[in-house]
């Protein structure tokens, strides 16, 4: 009988977008229905050989980005490297719907996902509480430093951006203009303000 039950640290992340920790055979049915285009693994190591066939045998393409960019015992499991690697493809629609996961589905995710929220525009508190939330009880502050002090300028966008992401950055860019306009408004209030106090003085001399 097939079992729907979901993966350890399973969640959304937007919309055709999720996440979770190294699936098991109980939770295949589950990953099924989610009609998966691509799966990322950022864990440096490899995905068990039953989770490997369920992927191949459902045409699910699988981007083992934690090994690619592991080249030396003495990288760090989080690096700029990873995260910029795995941004091609959460950042790219052609590829989803798509999986995150490493093999927690802990930190590994979570500083991917917290670097994905900086490029949105996140709050750093909301942020950091989506993190702990998955990371609890033990929240690492490498992690939440590494997230913080993100720079999203090593990311190149893709050119089939997601609608949820170019939603967003037009939302964004919408109220910096209304801020902008609004600041120019108060200039030109200030400048005719002090014109008339100058005036004023003027006529009182």
């Amino acid at each position: 009988m097939t079992t729907f039950v979901p993966p350890e640290k399973f969640g959304l992340i937007e919309p055709g977008v999720y996440r979770c920790g190294f699936p098991t055979p109980e939770s295949f049915g589950h990953l099924k229905l989610l009609s998966l285009r691509t799966v990322i693994n950022l864990s440096q190591e490899a995905l068990t050989r039953a989770a490997t066939a369920f992927f191949q045998e459902n045409h699910i393409l699988l981007a083992d980005v934690g090994l690619q960019v592991w080249t030396h015992p003495m990288c760090s499991p989080i690096s700029p490297e990873l995260i910029k690697e795995a941004m091609r493809y959460v950042l790219d629609s052609t590829m989803h719907p798509l999986l995150v996961m490493s093999s927690s589905g802990t930190h590994q995710v979570g500083a991917l996902v917290g670097c994905l929220r900086r490029m949105q525009h996140w709050s750093l508190v909301g942020t950091l509480d989506e993190y702990r939330s998955y990371a609890a009880p033990t929240p690492r502050i490498f992690c939440e430093q590494f997230i913080e002090l993100w720079d999203s300028d090593l990311v190149t966008l893709p050119s089939a951006l997601p609608d949820w992401y170019v939603q967003q950055q037009a939302m964004l860019d919408d109220d910096r203009a209304r801020w902008q306009a609004e600041q120019a408004r108060e200039q030109v209030r200030e400048q005719a303000k002090d014109q008339a106090q100058d005036a004023e003085a003027e006529s009182n001399a």
